[in-house]
C-alpha cells in the first residue's frame, strides 16, 4: 500500500473511532441521566403502608401492632403520596386523615371518645355508627376539604380490601398529590383506630 494511502486511511480510522466515542458517551450519559432521573422520581414521593401483627400471651395481655409505617413520611411539594396496605390478609378498613395537631388523641380516655373521629367517619361511610362493610359501603376514598390533594386538615384517604367484608375490589391502595406547599407538616391519624398516627414533612 502506498504512503498517500496509507496516510488518507489513517485520518478516517481516526475520525470513526471518534465518532464512536462521542457515541458511546451520549449512551453513557443517557443512561445515567434516566437512571438519575428515575432516582430523583423515586425520590419525589413516599408511600405509607398499614401493618398489622397481633401479639399475645395466655392470661397476660393481648398485643395489637397495627400501625402507619413510616409513622414520619417526607414528600416534595407537588410529588404523589401512596396509601397501602403492607400485607394483602388485613381485614380492617383504614383512613389516612389530615387533622390539626391539637386534636390528635393523646390519652386511653382521648382515644376511646375520640372527637376528631366522629368527624372523620361521615365523610367515608354512610353510617358512622357501624362499620363499614356490604350494608354500610365506603361511599367516598378521597375527601378533599381544601384544594385537590393533601394540604389541609379535612382531606382524607381509605383503604379496604376484605371483599367478604364488602369491599369492592382494586381498593387496597391510594395514590395522590401532596398539594401542600413546601416547609409544610401535615399531621394524619386512622379515624377508624386514633391510635394510629403519624405526619408527612413537606420539603
Amino acid at each position: 500500500m502506498s504512503s498517500v494511502r496509507r496516510s488518507r486511511i489513517a485520518p478516517t480510522v481516526a475520525i470513526v473511532s471518534l465518532l464512536a466515542l462521542v457515541a458511546l458517551g451520549m449512551a453513557v450519559g443517557a443512561r445515567s441521566a434516566s437512571h438519575s432521573a428515575l432516582r430523583a422520581a423515586k425520590a419525589c414521593g413516599a408511600t405509607v403502608r398499614v401493618t398489622d401483627h397481633e401479639k399475645f400471651v395466655v392470661n397476660q395481655y393481648v398485643q395489637d401492632a397495627m400501625r402507619f409505617a413510616p409513622g414520619t413520611a417526607t414528600v416534595r411539594s407537588g410529588c404523589d403520596l401512596t396509601f397501602r396496605f403492607a400485607t394483602s390478609d388485613q381485614d380492617d378498613p383504614h383512613s389516612l386523615s389530615i387533622v390539626r395537631e391539637s386534636d390528635l388523641p393523646k390519652t386511653t380516655a382521648e382515644m376511646e371518645s375520640c372527637k376528631v373521629c366522629k368527624l372523620i367517619k361521615p365523610k367515608h361511610v354512610g353510617d358512622p355508627s357501624t362499620p363499614a362493610g356490604p350494608k354500610n359501603p365506603i361511599l367516598h376514598w378521597i375527601v378533599n376539604a381544601g384544594k385537590t390533594g393533601l394540604d389541609a386538615p379535612g382531606d382524607s384517604l381509605a383503604i379496604f380490601e376484605n371483599q367478604a367484608k364488602g369491599a369492592p375490589p382494586d381498593h387496597g391502595s391510594i395514590t395522590v398529590r401532596v398539594s401542600a406547599p413546601p416547609n409544610t407538616t401535615l399531621y394524619f391519624m386512622c379515624g377508624l383506630h386514633p391510635w394510629m398516627q403519624g405526619k408527612i414533612r413537606v420539603t
